[in-house]
């Protein structure tokens, strides 16, 4: 088995706001005429399915954290036992049993999981909104994939990404038709998980921890492993909602690895429940990673970079398919390298021409652009060999759209590009 919705939506899903039905079929229509028009609303192990997966919750029988009694509990997810010393507690959880600092617990969570093959899945259920979000890695935090499923949709919607070191790959799956994204060098305003702190897999299980009074409740034994349980039975008021009924489990390891997160609740007010939410967080770290989706071989994945001392911009294939012929690129370009902290959504040339092929380009081959000195638009030129033009090149982007493929790609960073940056 192997998951950034506007943020407006996500984080008042998660913050329990119900988005009522109206305003997301206007959002979802909006997201994808765009997506068609111009790709502007974008965004392991490849997943065996992006369905649904079947949650099943242990028993969560109440006992002091501290509890001699030796009354076991067996359900088909393991072995509830009473009994939980404070040494096994997760960083974060105090001595009297408490979550009493979930930044430590994640800290310890993230730090434990960054070097190994790990899946998470997020499932969501509100009265106007259903999701499915999956976020997977190997070894290394990247590359990674991840899919969300917009469940709630009139029409059903599942976007992929594809990240790694050097480009990102976002994909929008409508009943009908398909769009692609190439990113080099480009801040995802996406709708799934990036390396970007906006809406991560972190503020996913930070929200669900959050949202409950956790404290140590037991063991659990699951597959030759023990987890602590911590167990809330109320909700906070960090989000500022009243909360009904709530009930919330999770499974730990004493090393800090949160495995299992489910949540019920309801929001209304004067004790009556006037809407139910449910989620769950699982955390696979039993997971092979496998690469790249299949659409990823299928894409021409195209980069960007200045050469011939930068007397010329390089548009190579770096593999996958090959470019069909007669593809038009927008480029601009300064004569400086961009300075740090200059806003990255595309460079902003002091320059500008078009330029179009007129063969396919294969994998491991690379067209050129140069352009005269004053860098008029009609002086803009393509070339299958390195050419030095009179124009240097300090930083470039390109743009294109192609065989509903979409490019936005850009080189000439003073500092290296990092995604966690916030442009």
């Amino acid at each position: 088995m192997v998951v950034e919705w506007p943020r407006r939506f996500y984080s008042s899903a998660l913050s329990v706001r119900a988005v009522r039905s109206s305003t997301r079929r206007a959002a979802l229509a909006v997201c994808a005429a765009l997506l068609l028009v111009t790709a502007g609303c974008s965004g392991g192990t490849n997943p065996a399915s992006t369905d649904t997966p079947t949650t099943s919750t242990d028993s969560t029988a109440t006992s002091s954290p501290t509890s001699s009694t030796s009354t076991t509990t067996t359900t088909t997810t393991g072995t509830w036992s009473p009994n939980a010393s404070v040494d096994q507690y997760p960083p974060g959880v105090a001595a009297n049993g408490t979550l009493a600092n979930v930044t430590t617990l994640l800290d310890a969570h993230f730090d434990a999981t960054a070097n190994q093959p790990v899946e998470l899945t997020v499932e969501w259920s509100a009265p106007n909104q259903s999701f499915v979000r999956t976020y997977t890695h190997g070894p290394d935090r990247t590359p990674y994939y991840s899919t969300y499923t917009d469940r709630a949709a009139e029409e059903r919607v599942t976007q992929e990404f594809y990240g790694t070191d050097e480009r990102d790959y976002f994909r929008v799956t409508l009943p009908d038709t398909s769009v692609t994204r190439v990113l080099q060098n480009v801040t995802v305003g996406s709708a799934t998980w990036t390396r970007e702190s906006v809406s991560s897999p972190r503020d996913s299980l930070e929200y669900f921890l959050d949202r409950g009074n956790y404290s140590v409740n037991g063991t659990v034994d699951r597959g030759g492993q023990t987890f602590i349980q911590l167990s809330a039975d109320n909700g906070t008021s960090g989000f500022g909602e009243s909360y009904a009924a709530y009930d919330g489990r999770a499974l730990v390891t004493p090393d800090g690895v949160v495995h299992d997160v489910d949540e019920s609740f309801g929001t209304g007010t004067n004790g009556s429940v006037d809407e139910r939410y449910e989620g769950a967080v699982n955390v696979d770290t039993d997971v092979e990673w496998t690469g790249p989706p299949s659409w990823v071989a299928d894409t021409p994945q195209l980069s960007v970079s200045v050469v011939e001392g930068g007397r010329a911009v390089e548009i190579r294939n770096t593999g996958g398919a090959a470019l069909a012929g007669n593809a038009t690129f927008e480029v601009e370009a300064n004569d400086e390298p961009v300075q740090s902290g200059t806003p990255r959504s595309l460079i902003r040339g002091a320059v500008s021409g078009t330029v179009t092929t007129d063969e396919p380009l294969a994998p491991g081959e690379a067209v050129y652009v140069t352009a005269d000195a004053d860098g008029t638009a009609s002086s803009f030129a393509l070339h299958d060999d390195p050419t030095t033009g009179e124009y240097t090149f300090g930083a470039a982007g390109v743009r294109s759209n192609h065989e509903n493929v979409f490019y936005r790609l850009q080189t000439g960073f003073e500092t290296p590009w990092n995604d966690d940056e916030e442009s």
